[in-house]
């Protein structure tokens, strides 16, 4: 703490003052009361004295007293400047920073030249989401201040959250010059080596940033994470639990640990530690987004919606006036958005690429929001499409927010709902006349502010309304379609299992096979003696995971030789469709069912028995996709008759391999892959949805 000269007779002599400050830096908070309490006998009005006081309170987390004693202080001196910076400190951590502001701009306005008054304005300024303006004021501090540590500290962590990794890697490493043992500055460098998968270099900064302070529980969990990277995830674990040991209160360490134990397939344990991060932090995107995301998927799901809209009233409202409808202009030009982080090589763009090519045809205005910094050839092809193209990866809520307004839409897509980089919380705070969730997330995004979702009267009937948010719009005969048009690989050819035995087979996630599916496959594998089923998922590539799922099966006394459990990628979307040949029967996943798998097994010719699940709040996508092939007696009715059908097909085998044959041109042909028909019923869809 500094302090200035002490000549006047308000407060007490230089060397009184000198003596508490080094019990109040040594953190002997009660001695340093003691001799406060003293002192004040003889100078009730020494505004030094209620400064350190506040201070020593603002350490103790009295943030009341704190805050009494900083105005008692300025109320004795309106022109003490380090009172002002103290109660501004103090506001800032309240997440008062309008009034946190106020007090730094104080400080300046009394004294220009207090470079901590600046740093400290930029960090305020950026805890509002504005980056530039925070660069600033950290500039400035610098500019007054050369070695000010804390300010090349902030100044990079302001330009990486812009991208810019270089610059924010020169300006920690120069904190680190001016002050080696900068444990925040090794800990945000530790931090961006790990993005920059240079783990040795990471994990180099993070011990020595925790040699420094071992007390310091962000950089326990950052060197989790960067195990959990290198795919060492025991220890990944390890740390993340002593960051929790330190700091119980620690939203985004529970989160990383809940991430962690989401990699092992531990879902019920990241469920846990999902909930304690938002506990904490009501608003954590992450960790609600990621909870949502595995509960839409568990057997169990009935609280989906419950929690998607908890979410929701939690979501940070940003200060924006009220949004004021379309200005018109004079063309008769349709203005549509789409944000996304999958505008690159991901299912999500094989669903998309006809329909805006087809829309800039019709003269449709598309302006995409790209949230994501990985950019690819599909990135260049969706970019020839669209109108005005921005990335908004680096660009915080509040900007982004203010980019949309600007661009004065007619509608605005998120086609991201719950999955790895969302914004769902701009919609919170309306950025479009009307706001419509389609195709990345199929089910209800809670946000109340999304005012449709799109579907079809399979995936989506009005009886199922319930479980939306949004409003239900349906397209005719099916909610999205595949493009083949832009394949970048060589198809196929359709081949039949030649062996004797039936081979079942699921390419999903690990998530979605939950215990429940597990026991009813099982029972599958034990009705059907020369039957396999083959799993196969990258995530299977991990011992533990892979362990866990074979003792799950071992539990449902299922012969080793009936199970075939693959971790291993794919090379090539070739490679992944010719898989497919392998597989006589795609048994569907419930109560969350196949998407993009399910599209790829029907081109691939290859049936999927899928079944109705009223109670889920996913999409009825099996049930969209078999109605649509005219494969409705592949739609089970329940747990019962999913078995039934299962081995009553598979009793058969010159019944699959003549269907096989059939399915993919009937597939070609239906509106799973008719993108053409599709795209006039979107186009539609646009013309007519206020």
């Amino acid at each position: 703490m500094k302090v200035e000269s002490t000549s006047d007779q308000q407060n007490p002599s230089e060397d009184k003052i000198k003596l508490i400050l080094e019990l109040f830096n040594s953190n002997r908070l009660e001695n340093v009361k003691n001799e406060i309490d003293k002192n004040l006998l003889s100078f009730p009005r020494s505004p030094i004295l209620f400064n350190i006081l506040g201070a020593v309170f603002a350490k103790q987390n009295k943030i009341d007293e704190a805050l009494l004693n900083y105005k008692k202080s300025i109320k004795i001196n309106p022109n003490y400047f380090q009172a002002y910076n103290n109660l501004g400190a103090c506001m800032y951590s309240l997440g008062k920073i309008d009034e946190a502001i106020q007090n730094y701009q104080q400080v300046i306005k009394l004294e220009p030249n207090h470079a901590d008054a600046h740093n400290n304005l930029g960090a305020a300024y950026k805890e509002l989401g504005e980056n530039e303006k925070a660069i600033k004021f950290y500039e400035k501090a610098i500019e007054i201040q050369p070695n000010h540590a804390d300010a090349h500290n902030n100044l990079g962590a302001a330009y990486k959250e812009l991208g810019e990794n270089e610059k924010a890697i020169k300006f920690y490493e120069k904190a680190i010059e001016i002050q080696p043992n900068h444990a925040d500055a090794l800990n945000n460098l530790g931090s961006i080596f790990k993005e920059l998968k240079e783990y040795k270099k990471s994990i180099y900064n993070l011990e020595k940033a925790i040699k420094i302070n071992p007390k310091f529980y962000m950089a326990y969990s950052n060197l989790g994470n960067t195990y959990k990277y290198l795919g060492d995830y025991e220890k990944a674990i390890d740390f993340h639990k002593k960051a929790l040991e330190i700091n119980s209160k620690y939203a985004d360490g529970h989160f990383n640990l809940g991430t962690a134990y989401d990699q092992l397939g531990e879902f019920e344990k990241a469920q846990e530690f999902y909930k304690k991060a938002i506990t904490i932090d009501s608003s954590h995107s992450d960790a609600n987004s990621n909870l949502l995301f595995n509960t839409c998927w568990l057997n169990n799901n009935n609280e989906y919606l419950k929690i998607a809209q908890k979410y929701n009233d939690n979501m940070k409202i940003y200060n924006f006036k009220k949004f004021d409808k379309v200005k018109i202009s004079n063309k008769k030009t349709i203005k549509i958005g789409f944000i996304s982080g999958d505008f690159r090589h991901h299912s999500v763009i094989f669903f998309l690429v006809d329909t805006f090519k087809y829309l800039k045809e019709k003269e449709i205005q598309l302006f995409i929001y790209n949230n994501n910094s990985i950019q690819d050839n599909f990135t260049k092809l969706i970019k020839k499409y669209s109108a005005k193209w921005t990335d908004v990866f680096y660009k915080t809520n509040k900007e982004l927010i203010s980019i949309i307004r600007k661009d004065n839409l007619n509608i605005l897509f998120d086609l991201s709902g719950h999955t790895a980089n969302n914004r769902l919380n701009i919609f919170k705070n309306r950025c479009a006349q009307v706001q419509v969730s389609w195709c990345g997330w199929l089910a209800s995004t809670g946000v109340k502010e999304i005012d449709y979702i799109i579907g079809d009267i399979y995936a989506t009937p009005l009886s199922d309304q319930n479980k939306f948010s949004e409003k239900i719009y349906q397209l005719k005969n099916i909610w999205q379609s595949l493009s083949i048009s832009n394949s970048d690989f060589n198809v196929p050819f359709v081949k039949n299992n030649s062996k004797e035995n039936i081979v079942l087979g699921s390419l999903a996630s690990c998530m979605r096979l939950n215990d429940s599916l597990i026991k009813i496959w099982s029972s599958i594998l034990n009705k059907i003696p020369n039957s396999k089923l083959i799993l196969r998922n990258k995530n299977f590539a991990i011992p533990k995971v892979r362990r866990k799922f074979i003792e799950k099966f071992d539990n449902n006394k299922i012969n080793k030789n009936q199970l075939v459990i693959d971790g291993q990628s794919f090379n090539s979307k070739s490679e992944y469709l010719e898989f497919y040949n392998k597989i006589d029967i795609i048994l569907d996943t419930f109560p969350a069912s196949g998407v993009t798998t399910s599209f790829d097994a029907s081109y691939m010719g290859v049936p999927i028995l899928t079944k109705i699940h009223n109670k889920s709040f996913w999409f009825r996508s099996g049930e969209s996709i078999n109605m649509n092939l005219n494969m409705e007696e592949w739609i089970a009715k329940d747990e019962n008759d999913y078995i039934k059908k299962t081995i009553t097909f598979s009793e058969n085998k010159n019944y699959l391999i003549k269907l096989k044959s059939e399915l993919r041109n009937v597939a070609l042909k239906s509106p799973l892959f008719d993108t053409k028909k599709f795209n006039d019923n979107f186009y539609e869809m646009l013309l007519s949805i206020k």
